[in-house]
């Protein structure tokens, strides 16, 4: 599992292989690294958060003392066309969903937002649509080190990708059933996932 930013875990033994590894259902804080001005990241939250909306997770980062631009929701929609946001005079204020990833940009360096949760190892989550694009929060103790990992561990998936930082998103890595870009799962980003018949999925976890 790559690291991409600092990740601390409460009321277990944490391993440190290759980055970080930790027991099931802890509670994390996870500090994200949006080190490029302007750019798109997608964020992983805890399945387990005290944000309830689009704006609160907005106001927590400029709370930190950062300068957020945007939080966006990818709603399931082919390709991930449909979209929904937050920003500093408004938009679509929508509710934070378990098992949901977003992205997040800012208008300077951020490194000092802080999220705090825990895990949920019952959670499952649905893909309930096909051919449809989701942004999937990944947990931050999964044991997946790379995008063929978690393509393997979904039923009927079709594609994993990344929305690799970059202006409006458009640069990605994919990894399908016919190979591809085979990126290593970085902790604290949302990855894209597409299956070709409605799935659930209960991601493995240290």
């Amino acid at each position: 599992m790559a690291k991409r930013t600092k990740l601390w875990v409460a009321g277990a033994i944490l391993l440190a292989v290759s980055g970080a590894a930790v027991a099931s259902n802890m509670g994390f804080k996870f500090v994200p690294n949006l080190n490029q001005t302007s750019k798109t990241f997608t964020i992983s939250l805890p399945l387990n958060n005290n944000y309830a909306s689009a704006s609160a997770v907005f106001n927590d980062i400029q709370a930190s003392g950062c300068t957020p631009n945007k939080v966006e929701r990818i709603n399931p929609s082919t390709g991930g066309s449909s979209r929904s946001s937050w920003t500093s005079t408004g938009g679509t204020d929508f509710p934070v969903a378990k098992g949901e990833g977003y992205i997040v940009e800012v208008g300077a360096n951020c490194t000092s937002w802080v999220v705090v949760g825990s895990h949920d190892p019952a959670y499952t989550y649905n893909f309930a649509l096909a051919n449809k694009s989701y942004l999937a929060s990944i947990p931050y103790h999964t044991t997946a080190t790379s995008a063929s990992a978690i393509f393997n561990s979904i039923p009927s998936a079709s594609k994993v990708e990344r929305i690799n930082p970059s202006t409006g998103g458009s640069s990605r890595s994919s990894w399908t059933s016919t190979g591809g870009t085979d990126f290593p799962v970085t902790i604290g980003e949302a990855y894209i996932v597409e299956v070709t018949a409605a799935s659930s999925w209960t991601p493995a976890h240290y």
